[in-house]
């Protein structure tokens, strides 16, 4: 059996990220390339930081990806003028004429208005007092109105659900059929109970350090994040759930260190090569031992929607709780809670018509009986 998720460290990854990004950059006219690298460049603390330097280098080169379509499509258009500033290239009619050829080119809707948006975000990188309107709103009405869009529908499993499977996963390592199989079902099994009970960012979870970040204080393990390895750039304490002591000792103390082949690199979660997991490494994991349980494929972040939806269920009394075991905005928060707020009414509808159900059965029933003693 393959290693599910078995990648090259997060340190690869970002140079892999850094190569791809100066390669588009390459392809562009020394305007936008000169504009870009100043934009981007960090700030200093005491002025106002301009967009681009607050983005972190997966989303340059998303964005710088996105930018570098549109400029292949203006140069096959014959639009493309080197000379001229970001800004002036942009237009209704030109968003229009972009937006035809994406759907010529069989683009799905989501990546059309992907497109868009990224379109948006550099641009408002390289010319930030640039007016956007004709991107976001070509001609009048925006790209999702014109796909017609909706919000697409997720499956939200229950948190309880994964958080049991983990648990499964770790109980169950030792009936697998070689050594490395049973290490690896019991890393990933930590992985998703983990996830379902605390459900921190992909990100965040892979840069995770045994070394550094967890602790056992009084017989429980917390896990203390710098804001550097935080989305929001704020200090995060993580207390995991008691159930999971044991697992993690044994996993400290037996699992990770055969993983780890005798170089210790600090890294919590480890690959059998005894190399960080990276994020693609635990999004893959987590995504085939999803779809073995629940029959559909869904990424960590999923994980973070079930505990959000899951944690009003458990507690109705708390409707905070979520925000505050996910460390999310109010906004986002009030969703998970509107959506459990179905859940709950639903289910109480479907009692009701079990319980009408059942009455309208025990009267039928009894008149039967009635009409026979008759």
């Amino acid at each position: 059996m393959r290693d599910l998720g078995e990648q090259k460290p997060a340190s690869r990854d970002e140079a892999r990220l850094a190569q791809r990004l100066a390669r588009y950059l390459a392809t562009w006219p020394a305007i936008d390339r000169q504009r870009w690298e100043q934009n981007c460049a960090p700030a200093d603390p005491l002025d106002d930081p301009g967009y681009g330097s607050t983005l972190r280098l997966a989303s340059r080169h998303k964005i710088a990806r996105g930018y570098t379509y549109w400029l292949r499509f203006l140069d096959e258009a014959g639009w493309l003028d080197p000379a001229a500033p970001p800004g002036a290239r942009i237009s209704h009619a030109r968003s229009a004429a972009w937006f035809r050829a994406l759907m010529a080119r069989g683009n799905a809707p989501f990546t059309i208005a992907g497109r868009f948006a990224e379109l948006n975000l550099a641009i408002r990188v390289l010319a930030p007092e640039a007016d956007r309107t004709c991107i976001l709103q070509p001609n009048g009405a925006s790209i999702r109105q014109r796909l017609f869009m909706d919000k697409r529908e997720l499956l939200i499993p229950d948190a309880r659900i994964l958080y049991a499977e983990g648990l499964r996963l770790m109980g169950t390592a030792e009936q697998c059929r070689t050594r490395r199989k049973a290490l690896l079902q019991f890393r990933d099994g930590l992985i998703f109970a983990v996830l379902s009970a605390r459900a921190r960012r992909l990100r965040t979870t892979a840069q995770t350090m045994a070394t550094d970040n967890l602790h056992k204080v009084d017989g429980r393990y917390r896990i203390d994040y710098r804001p550097d390895q935080i989305k929001t750039a704020r200090r995060d304490n993580v207390l995991l759930p008691a159930r999971l002591t044991p697992f993690i000792d044994r996993y400290l103390g037996e699992i990770r260190p055969a993983l780890l082949r005798g170089t210790d690199h600090g890294a919590l979660w480890v690959g059998t090569l005894g190399k960080p997991l990276a994020e693609p490494g635990i999004e893959k994991l987590v995504r085939v031992r999803s779809k073995a349980l629940l029959g559909v494929a869904i990424g960590p972040h999923r994980f973070r929607h079930a505990l959000g939806t899951t944690a009003p269920l458990v507690n109705r009394t708390e409707p905070g709780l979520a925000r505050a075991v996910l460390d999310i905005s109010e906004a986002v928060a009030a969703e998970h809670y509107n959506r459990a707020n179905a859940i709950i009414a639903t289910e109480f509808f479907h009692a009701e018509m079990l319980a009408a159900t059942q009455a309208a059965n025990d009267h039928a029933r009894l008149e039967k009986i009635r009409r026979r003693r008759e």
